[in-house]
């Protein structure tokens, strides 16, 4: 998926399942307790990471080893 592509889907806040390496990814969104906006993204089945802006979410986001910045171009989009 083109960088363009995964933050445009992310500024509309669309729901994304990723697949990367044979493992799932999901990514929703969602608002903690204190009110703020947060993006959710995790492995399929386990606890998800909450990041407060697409830039903390590129920055500290991992795929298992590798950063998700580094790995963007990779993901396949499974819900178009």
């Amino acid at each position: 998926m083109q960088e363009t592509v995964f933050r445009k889907n992310i500024e509309v806040k669309k729901e994304m399942e990723l697949l990367y390496r044979g493992n799932r990814y999901k990514l929703d969104y969602g608002i903690d307790n204190a009110g703020k906006s947060y993006i959710s993204f995790g492995e399929e089945f386990l606890p998800a990471k909450h990041f407060y802006s697409y830039g903390q979410l590129v920055n500290e986001a991992m795929l298992g080893i590798s950063p998700l910045r580094d790995s963007i171009e990779v993901l396949q989009l499974l819900n178009p």
